[in-house]
């Protein structure tokens, strides 16, 4: 399993802001006047998270219960941690603010301190399922979300993503959209077959993605690739014959199996760019964190 890439396009403190113990405790003191930040960041503290409720969702989306090893991601203030683990789920938690780590500690979680894009290959490879309360930061952002989600992909029961009402009405109001995020993972559908699916009832949302085990060996050799290209070559690096026999050295794969693997990854990548920047962007481009990289005509 592929270690995280970590670098300077990672989650930043004002990405964070929302979210710390100091804001929260505010909104709870003065919810009625509060307006500091959207009210959809604090939804976890409002959605009663209903044991029964979760199970049968979980049921309906095939996700077995016991045994099932989970890493929750963008943890926060811990409700949906808390019930996960309540059902029977051997939960992880991790989140990167401190606050909410100890938290979780104290309340008797294994905790971490870690971004979604932080966390080690050690944790990923022991997780069957990654999981997450509206944490959407990972996903928002091409750059970073791609190579992120995949790992997480390459888990058994793939991403669990719950949501509430009360959130998805008010990204609707605000944006006026109704996509919602089995839309944005449409070019992994496309680019992989994954499942997309989700259930809901009495105001919460499950989402599901995830795949059978010979597309997961796919997805992680899509990681291993782009681990080698952000590692081995500098931003604006133009991949040609030369680099890619460099690759085909370090990854030990032949090159029918190396190139179907960079065609995955730049149609992930293009797909997943919004679709009224596509006539500005080559369509030879993919980017990793904060290096691009272009795929020049590559001869069989």
């Amino acid at each position: 399993m592929c270690d995280p890439i970590v670098d300077d396009s990672i989650t930043s403190d004002y990405e964070l802001e929302p979210f710390k113990k100091e804001i929260v405790e505010e909104y709870l003191r003065s919810k009625n006047s509060f307006d500091k930040h959207p009210l959809r960041h604090y939804s976890q503290q409002e959605l009663t998270f209903d044991e029964d409720i979760v199970k049968k969702l979980l049921d309906k989306l095939d996700i077995p219960i016991v045994n099932t090893r989970v890493t929750v991601f963008g943890g926060y203030t811990g409700q949906f941690a808390d019930c996960l683990r309540s059902i029977g789920m051997q939960v992880i938690f991790t989140d990167p603010l401190e606050e909410w780590v100890k938290k979780a500690i104290d309340s008797g979680f294994q905790a971490y301190k870690y971004t979604a894009e932080e966390i080690p290959k050690d944790l990923v490879k022991k997780t069957d399922l990654f999981a997450t309360f509206e944490c959407y930061l990972p996903f928002v952002d091409s750059r970073r979300s791609i190579y992120t989600t995949l790992r997480f992909l390459t888990s058994k029961f793939g991403v669990l993503f719950a949501e509430s009402k009360r959130t998805t009405d008010e990204i609707k109001e605000k944006d006026g959209t109704k996509a919602g995020l089995k839309f944005s993972f449409l070019p992994y559908s496309k680019t992989y077959s994954i499942k997309r699916v989700f259930r809901e009832k009495e105001g919460l949302r499950l989402y599901h993605f995830c795949s059978d085990e010979s597309t997961r060996a796919k997805i992680k050799l899509d990681c291993e690739v782009s681990k080698l290209i952000y590692d081995n070559f500098p931003n604006k690096t133009h991949l040609d014959n030369k680099a890619l026999i460099s690759l085909i050295d370090k990854a030990r794969l032949n090159k029918e199996e190396l190139l179907c693997s960079l065609k995955r990854i730049l149609n992930l990548y293009q797909l997943e760019m919004p679709r009224a920047f596509r006539i500005y962007i080559p369509d030879n481009v993919f980017v990793i964190f904060s290096k691009r990289f272009y795929i020049n005509s590559i001869r069989h």
